[in-house]
């Protein structure tokens, strides 16, 4: 059950697939929270969107979070702050808060229904780690974020102090997800399922059975699935993390995670939904998620049993923010969202602003910080770290002349026989056990082999 969706359920609504030429002033490649925000504010802008997901609409990253929108977790403010300055870090923080904003405003809509209920966020961390939070908490406030540092007398694993942003929300993402897909179709939006985009020029989007063309591509697929420009394959990675339900009922009330991001635990109904974070995708894990949360975390949750672990991806950049805007300093109408390192609901409405604001000639002050061609020291640096680390995986998996390549950029797979996966060490891609592709940046099947027997 690892590599099914958590929040997957209920009746879904069955879209098309797209067959022939389309054409839109938009095409959006990607059915997540990232794709659906900005399909819905492009409509809402009067423009005629296409959206194309090469499954069904969540059926990524986006069902397998823990439904969380908050100004906590992510890039540190402090981090930000002393690589960028304070201008950079009131900029994100400026940013951040007025997605939480639209966000709220949008989930709260009547008909919604997407559970939207506000709670404190925590950070938390032992008596070690009291100077560390606190450093956060001055940049945090310097950046103007409104947070508070205490003792952590609710916290529902070994803490002593807690970094607190009260009036966070949770929410239902498959059912915001629906209501985002019903309020872009009431504008015009059109969505094509099972339509996975294989090909991409400056104005032209192509399936196996389709094309759009359109003046604007917005490319939000999680990874993007276009090498260059950008070149993104180089500064991102894709982490594997865990979702875990727990029937045990909850002892305390909020959101909790340790300030490191190993863990985040919060309430679900009767019970609690534990998220768990991994190592890269395509390495080998030590234990299994079931059995890292009864060695880690169970002793601390009575009566919590755990049975099931749900598992995803997400893809972080390397100074932890994400990439958004043009997709290169060439392609001035094609755009890329990526890079939310696990808070989609934020990143989502961060690029819906943005990339918006962009195509339809408004200011969006603040969003420089988050161009895939920012530079300076204090970002060039961890990219070219993190396309050193990249370069490493490939060089490592020279000699495995009998594993398969990952269709990509040739990076030989690894099998993780428990999941019945094939699995990119490079870069993320995922394909089941004959080679049909389940995860980007990959946009086509791999092929597998298997030597016959006897």
């Amino acid at each position: 059950m690892e590599n099914q969706l958590f929040w997957l359920q209920g009746d879904q609504t069955v879209h098309p697939i797209l067959r022939g030429r389309r054409t839109a002033d938009a095409v959006v490649v990607g059915g997540g929270f990232a794709g659906l925000t900005i399909a819905l504010w492009l409509c809402k802008a009067g423009l005629r969107v296409v959206l194309l997901e090469a499954e069904t609409l969540g059926s990524g990253a986006s069902s397998r979070c823990l439904g969380k929108a908050s100004l906590l977790g992510g890039v540190s403010y402090a981090r930000l702050e002393q690589r960028h300055g304070r201008e950079v870090s009131a900029a994100y923080g400026l940013s951040q808060q007025n997605a939480f904003a639209a966000l709220r405003e949008l989930a709260t809509q009547p008909g919604a229904d997407c559970g939207w209920v506000e709670a404190d966020d925590h950070l938390t961390g032992l008596e070690r780690d009291e100077q560390r939070l606190g450093e956060e908490l001055q940049a945090m406030e310097r950046a103007g974020v409104a947070a508070g540092l205490g003792k952590a007398t609710q916290s529902p694993m070994p803490a002593d102090f807690s970094l607190t942003v009260k009036d966070m929300a949770l929410l239902h993402p498959m059912r915001y997800m629906r209501w985002l897909a019903r309020e872009g179709e009431r504008l015009g939006l059109k969505i094509y399922e099972h339509s996975r985009v294989t090909s991409m020029e400056t104005n032209l989007a192509g399936t196996p059975r389709g094309s759009v063309l359109a003046p604007y591509i917005i490319v939000a697929t999680g990874y993007p699935i276009v090498n260059t420009p950008g070149w993104y394959f180089l500064r991102l990675i894709q982490r594997q993390s865990w979702l875990i339900p727990l029937n045990g009922e909850a002892q305390f009330s909020g959101i909790y995670g340790d300030w490191q991001g190993e863990y985040a635990l919060r309430r679900l109904g009767k019970g609690m939904l534990m998220h768990l974070a991994g190592g890269r995708v395509g390495e080998k894990r030590p234990v299994h998620p079931l059995e890292m949360y009864r060695q880690r975390y169970a002793p601390y949750l009575e009566n919590a049993r755990a049975s099931h672990a749900y598992g995803g991806i997400d893809t972080y950049t390397a100074d932890g923010l994400p990439f958004i805007g043009p997709y290169g300093k060439k392609t001035p109408n094609m755009f890329v969202a990526c890079g939310f390192g696990g808070r989609g609901l934020m990143g989502s409405m961060l690029a819906a602003q943005s990339i918006s604001a962009r195509i339809l000639g408004l200011s969006n002050d603040g969003d420089a910080i988050y161009s895939g061609q920012r530079r300076g020291d204090g970002f060039l640096m961890p990219q070219v770290q993190a396309g050193l680390s990249i370069a490493g995986h490939y060089a490592g998996n020279l000699f495995r002349f009998r594993a398969p390549y990952c269709p990509h950029m040739g990076c030989k797979l690894r099998y993780r026989p428990e999941v019945r996966l094939w699995e990119c060490p490079c870069h993320g891609s995922r394909f089941d056990d004959i080679g049909h592709i389940k995860n980007a940046p990959a946009t086509r099947d791999a092929v597998i082999r298997y030597r016959r027997r006897g």
